[in-house]
Parts: structure tokens; C-alpha cells; sequence
């Protein structure tokens, strides 16, 4: 047995070598300003805002996430009134 079991032949060791072709929009690569582009558009999709009750008995708050906001997400659940609302 000498080592010719570990030994491989040269045409398998070509074949591995060879490199794969790479899509073409893996070879261009993007820049940083696309990528700033794609991030800006999806922060304005979705909004974060933090809904506080004008009622200084009550004092309800909660965060929603989301494009708009309506009429009832504007209206406090446990008092029914108007709540104060602030973006980000």
C-alpha cells in the first residue's frame, strides 16, 4: 500500500481549482450610496409613534409602529379622549 491511497491524480486536483463564474451583480458590488438609497427607503415606510393621554388623571401611553395612524389609534382605550401623539 504506499501512498498512492493518499495521493490524489492531478486532472481531479485541476477540476477543484478551477473557479466558478461569479453572477454579474455580485462582480459590480454595490455602492455605498445604493445601499444608503435602499435603507432610506424603507425607514419611511414604517413611522414609530409614541401616543400619550392628555388627561392627567389617565396618563395612558403606548408605542405603535406603523405608516399611519387612525382615528382609533388617536383616541385613548381607557378614557376615550384625544391623545397627544410625537413621531420618532
Amino acid at each position: 500500500m504506499g501512498l498512492d491511497k493518499w495521493l490524489k491524480p492531478e486532472d481531479a486536483n485541476n477540476n477543484s481549482n478551477k473557479k466558478r463564474m461569479a453572477p454579474e451583480w455580485v462582480k459590480k458590488g454595490r455602492n455605498d450610496k445604493e445601499i444608503n438609497k435602499i435603507v432610506e427607503k424603507q425607514s419611511t415606510k414604517v413611522m414609530k409613534f409614541t401616543l400619550i393621554c392628555q388627561n392627567s388623571k389617565c396618563k395612558f401611553q403606548k408605542i405603535i409602529v406603523k405608516k399611519q395612524l387612525t382615528e382609533e389609534d388617536r383616541t385613548c382605550p381607557r378614557c376615550e379622549k384625544k391623545m397627544k401623539i410625537m413621531e420618532g
